[in-house]
């Protein structure tokens, strides 16, 4: 019988297998079944694969679980040779004796302390520019020309008129002589009753006839002499001169323009003073009222150059300046710009001092908390051990603080220097109990 046969039992139809109890042996060795026919692979297995089933298994979860013990006593022993930490103490600010300088911050915009239009009196073309952006000018200095034909034409007749009124009173004072000295004469006949009384008012009456048309030319006269000195300063308008000393910053015509000057006035060149610079800053309402003329004001600007300059509040302009549903109020202020480093229409940041103070009580902004009616503050005074003893509750005070600068405020009263503050908002209890920062 071959060794296929011999692993395997038949069992003829109708009969039933023998049972067999097989025990451990080594896998090399086959089990003879009893006498009698095969049984084919394909049939029902006997309990002889139960125990190699657990064996399998076993070795399936032997590693994972061995890995598991391994870690938990690891775990166990970190935990063991490291307790975890306490719980961090609360932060805590001290009242301290310090300088605080109180400030109003603004943004604000660089301006020229003088600024002046320079425009065109009369009208006509633009004939020469003389001056260039950013040149400096002095006062006198010629700007602008514009073409002089037309006013010199005015001019021309305007001289013919005043010397053709001339000559006619001229005329006139010939004749009024003339009939002075027929006046006199008649005046004599008459005293020698050499002529009718009637000749002698005859001549007076052309007399006083006269000397009234003498004086109707003659306020003639000082019209047409006005007239010749306004065209006189028309000539003179076509050269448009610096009113001051200045630089100039705009020029909106050029050579050639047409510029009529009805209505308004052209502007023909812009100069401005920039060896003083005014500062606008536009400080918010709720800020205002702490500001006050003579008040030193700081900036920079945004070249990121770290330079401060200084001035003083010079005045604070009463009405307001609306931007949305925003209120501003403009604070005025100069500086001395004689390098020239600042320009026109620069934006800065301003810092007005509304006020300070040396060596004054101060705490921690952050060490207040609720603010009540009266406009003192809650704070709560560090009682050393009480991150150990929950149940050692920090005692809570009233303070009244006075100036401000972000991050510090002078106390006024109820703490002293030296004591300990938390750094939370005044502590509310909890559902739980506890006492707890609630920030609201």
């Amino acid at each position: 019988m071959s060794d296929c046969a011999s692993n395997t039992l038949v069992i003829p139809p109708g009969s039933h297998p023998a049972t067999t109890r097989v025990t451990d042996a080594p896998s090399s060795h086959s089990v003879d079944p009893p006498a009698g026919p095969a049984v084919s692979p394909s049939g029902p297995q006997g309990p002889a694969s139960a125990p190699k089933r657990g064996r399998s298994r076993w070795r399936r979860w032997r590693t994972p679980l061995i890995v598991a013990a391994v870690l938990a006593v690891v775990a166990g022993g970190w935990r063991l040779t490291h307790p975890p930490k306490p719980p961090a103490p609360p932060p805590v600010g001290e009242v301290k004796l310090a300088d605080i300088t109180q400030v109003v911050q603004a943004s604000g915009i660089l301006q020229a302390r003088t600024k002046v239009d320079v425009g065109a009196q009369v009208s006509g073309q633009v004939q020469t520019l003389h001056v260039e952006l950013g040149q400096n000018v002095k006062k006198g200095d010629l700007l602008v020309s514009l073409d002089p034909e037309i006013a010199r034409s005015d001019l021309a007749q305007a001289e013919a008129a005043v010397a053709q009124q001339k000559a006619q009173l001229e005329r006139m004072r010939v004749d009024i002589e003339q009939t002075q000295r027929e006046v006199q004469r008649q005046q004599r006949l008459l005293a020698g009753s050499a002529t009718a009384g009637q000749e002698a008012e005859n001549a007076q009456a052309q007399l006083d006839k006269l000397q009234a048309d003498y004086r109707g030319q003659q306020a003639s006269m000082q019209r047409l002499q006005a007239d010749l000195a306004k065209r006189q300063l028309n000539l003179g308008y076509t050269r448009i001169t610096a009113p001051i000393d200045g630089t100039v910053v705009n020029i909106p015509v050029q050579a050639g323009q047409t510029v009529i000057a009805v209505q308004i006035t052209p502007v023909m060149v812009t100069l401005a003073q920039l060896d003083t610079i005014t500062v606008r800053a536009r400080v918010p309402e709720a800020d205002v009222s702490s500001v006050k003329v003579g008040q030193v004001a700081r900036f920079s600007t945004l070249s990121g150059e770290g330079r401060q300059y200084e001035g003083r509040v010079r005045v604070i302009q009463p009405v307001p300046e609306r931007m949305g549903n925003a209120v501003y109020y403009n604070v005025l202020f100069e500086v001395d710009n004689r390098d020239r480093s600042l320009l026109s229409d620069m934006t800065v940041q301003v810092n007005i001092e509304t006020g300070s103070a040396k060596q004054v009580p101060t705490l921690p902004m952050v060490a207040l908390g609720e603010r009540d009616a009266q406009g003192r503050y809650e704070v709560q005074i560090h009682k050393p051990g009480s991150e150990q003893d929950p149940a050692h509750k920090p005692e809570t005070r009233k303070v009244r603080i006075g100036l401000q600068d972000g991050g510090k405020a002078q106390v006024l009263d109820g703490v002293k220097p030296g004591e300990k503050l938390l750094l939370a908002p005044v502590a509310k209890k909890t559902g739980d109990g506890d006492f707890g920062v609630v920030i609201d």
